[in-house]
């Protein structure tokens, strides 16, 4: 005769490691999804005034594809900056595996896109922390939670993270410059010259800023894509089906100096973006251990400099 008593535990046990392995499988998606770069990508970066311009928030770990959209409610704040305006991003949806933002800018000349998401908090094994730490490209704050024994006898942190990310685009023509506005956004690029000027054989300039102050010894990664499709636009249109990842160039790796500054090369025309992350110890009250900060900035480079 069957044990029913029996059978129904081991299904009962069965049913319980299918929900572990769920659960586990899921947070391990969450944590590869969030370990991805943020950028934002225009449709074009001159457009005529008083045109619309879209913009697709794009989140994964290759340039300047995207795997999943950033949903709404974690936007937190979607600014365009003037030289000396500020307006403000309200028409923001999905499409497809990207945010879309448009915004149809009130005022010409150079404008900073900029696009702040609200923190978020994972937990996450010890092992699991160091691990990230490796994937991620951080091995100084891995050396020092190593040389300082701050997991040591832990179990398992909370670590928060949250993601900023800029762009500059052109509304009309030789309007005022803005390339050096900043978005006061906690983690930071700044370009030192106006990346409009920029063709290849040039280089860039930038300042990584930390809560409104220089970063030194940070690791910073660059590279580029072709821009298939015109470099100006007269009407909105999604990002060319070509920018997506069209002959990507190998990620270059750059160290700030003492003064927070990076350096690096156009090799190449295209669309380029330089990013970074920086982890620090919390001290926010948030009960998180450490907070994750991802900043990213992209421009356009052209065969030759377009303001001389």
């Amino acid at each position: 005769m069957l044990d029913t008593s029996r059978s129904t535990a081991c299904h009962r046990v069965a049913h319980g490691w299918t929900v572990v392995m769920t659960v586990a499988a899921m947070l391990a998606m969450a944590a590869l999804a969030e370990a991805h770069d943020f950028w934002l990508v225009p449709n074009a970066f001159e457009n005529r005034s008083g045109g619309q311009l879209e913009i697709r928030g794009q989140t994964s770990s290759r340039f300047p594809t995207s795997e999943s959209a950033v949903t709404i409610d974690r936007v937190a704040d979607a600014r365009f900056l003037g030289a000396s305006t500020v307006e403000r991003i309200v028409d923001l949806s999905i499409s497809g595996k990207s945010l879309r933002l448009r915004h149809r800018p009130a005022t010409p000349g150079q404008q900073v896109i900029a696009v702040r998401l609200h923190p978020r908090s994972v937990r996450e094994s010890a092992a699991g922390f160091r691990r990230y730490l490796e994937l991620e490209g951080a091995p100084d704050a891995l050396a020092r939670v190593d040389r300082e024994g701050l997991l040591r006898g832990r179990d398992s942190v909370t670590r928060r993270y949250a993601k900023y990310a800029k762009a500059i685009v052109e509304v009309g023509r030789d309007g005022p410059r803005a390339f050096s506005r900043t978005a006061d956004h906690p983690l930071e690029f700044v370009p030192e010259q106006d990346p409009a000027t920029l063709a290849v054989g040039d280089t860039l300039r930038a300042r990584l800023l930390y809560r409104g102050q220089a970063l030194a010894g940070i690791r910073i990664h660059a590279d580029a894509v072709e821009w298939s499709g015109s470099r100006t636009t007269t009407q909105p249109r999604p990002t060319p089906a070509g920018a997506q990842g069209a002959n990507p160039q190998p990620a270059e790796h750059h160290v700030t100096d003492a003064e927070g500054n990076v350096r690096v090369a156009i090799t190449r025309a295209g669309l380029w973006n330089i990013r970074t992350i920086h982890l620090v110890q919390s001290d926010s009250g948030s009960g998180a251990d450490w907070d994750t900060h991802w900043a990213t900035l992209v421009f356009h480079a052209s065969g030759r400099g377009s303001r001389r």
